[in-house]
């Protein structure tokens, strides 16, 4: 198993919700006022009054309104500075979801460890795959992956190394 700095992660946790405060609070001065950043409903209807009709797809629920899932916002980047808002208050939201709040509740009792499975006949390339939970696919590329990652903790004496794949063109 890997062992889990709890005390690090429930700090980053911490830092985490400040930031997602303050992406709140921008969101709301570019709307002109407050509501919940995590209801699609309330989300299609602001963006329906800012975008007009650049913001058109219908959600598989009508009673919803128009979409606002990820695909959908990814189109509109750039368009307004508060689909940049929401997008990055969505990442944020789901990396301390899944990762920084996450690994410490899995944490086994004995071994003061997260333990995952590891598997090899899973892929078609005979790779190693990470299951419960999948530890691959913590982002490796940013800075927010590099604080995740600093959470992880080596045996004294022990390095913890992570490699990637590179293809050679």
């Amino acid at each position: 198993g890997i062992r889990i700095d709890r005390e690090y992660l429930s700090k980053f946790s911490q830092e985490l919700e400040i930031d997602l405060n303050a992406i709140a609070q921008t969101a709301y001065k570019q709307v002109g006022r407050e509501f919940n950043l995590n209801s699609p409903k309330q989300l299609s209807e602001i963006l329906t009054e800012k975008l007009g009709e650049t913001f058109t797809k219908k959600s598989r629920k009508s009673n919803l309104g128009y979409s606002t899932d990820v695909a959908v916002l990814n189109k509109l980047q750039g368009d307004d500075p508060l689909i940049d808002t929401i997008l990055e208050n969505r990442t944020l939201a789901k990396l301390k979801s899944t990762y920084v709040d996450a690994l410490p509740a899995l944490i086994h009792p004995h071994t003061q460890r997260v333990h995952t499975d590891f598997n090899q006949t899973v892929t078609s390339t005979g790779r190693l795959s990470s299951s419960n939970p999948n530890l691959q696919n913590i982002p490796i590329k940013t800075a927010f992956s590099r604080r995740i990652r600093a959470g992880f903790l080596p045996e004294s004496g022990w390095l913890l190394l992570a490699a990637i794949t590179l293809k050679l063109s």
